[in-house]
């Protein structure tokens, strides 16, 4: 029991906390609104269950080759989180209803080059599920309650994007930099 309660510890703190997933979900709702901002959480949603999947049916392997692998993993990622924060700093406020919004794709395919979330899998799985059980039912359940934690979290800040959606068009050069810094931040500590 002590060993599920870290783990659903684990799952919220990480889940909750900035990264990729919630700041793009914040900046996303912010610019186009609620409902595109919840179709922005839905491929996160997406994603995330096709990631969890291969953490959990790969997890032991991954875990042997993640020395090898982590540092390719970490440069697609990083290169995709400058990417997007360029696309932050650089769209003006009249654009928001011009371009199309952060839709269902690029949430799920952030998922497979976002390092937060990919190495929050592998730990979840071989620290909290693969020591105790590996049975198909058990990692059946840990897939689909680690996506429900990372949807909900991501949600969460979408609907505070929405709520400040008014200052984010006042203020878009402020809060387009703000958001495109911590972007930069989840790339640059990828490297610390």
């Amino acid at each position: 029991m002590e060993s599920f309660a870290a783990f659903l510890s684990y799952s919220f703190v990480t889940a909750f906390t900035p990264g990729p997933n919630n700041i793009m979900a914040l900046s996303c709702a912010g610019a186009y609104g609620l409902r595109k901002g919840f179709r922005f959480c839905f491929g996160v949603c997406l994603g995330m269950l096709g990631v969890l999947s291969a953490c959990a049916a790969l997890g032991a392997v991954l875990f042997r080759l993640l020395p090898e692998v982590e540092p390719v993993m970490r440069g697609i990622g990083a290169a995709y989180l400058l990417w997007l924060a360029w696309s932050v700093f650089r769209s003006e406020a009249g654009e928001a209803e011009e371009r199309p919004a952060g839709g269902i794709l690029t949430g799920m395919l952030l998922q497979f080059v976002n390092p937060k979330f990919i190495l929050y899998g592998i730990t979840a799985f071989s620290s909290f599920v693969l020591p105790y059980d590996d049975s198909a039912p058990t990692l059946s359940c840990a897939v689909a309650g680690l996506a429900v934690i990372g949807f909900s979290g991501s949600c969460c800040w979408a609907m505070f994007g929405a709520v400040f959606r008014r200052f984010f068009r006042e203020h878009h050069t402020l809060a387009g930099s703000l958001m495109a810094l911590s972007l930069v931040g989840c790339a640059a500590s990828l490297y610390l």
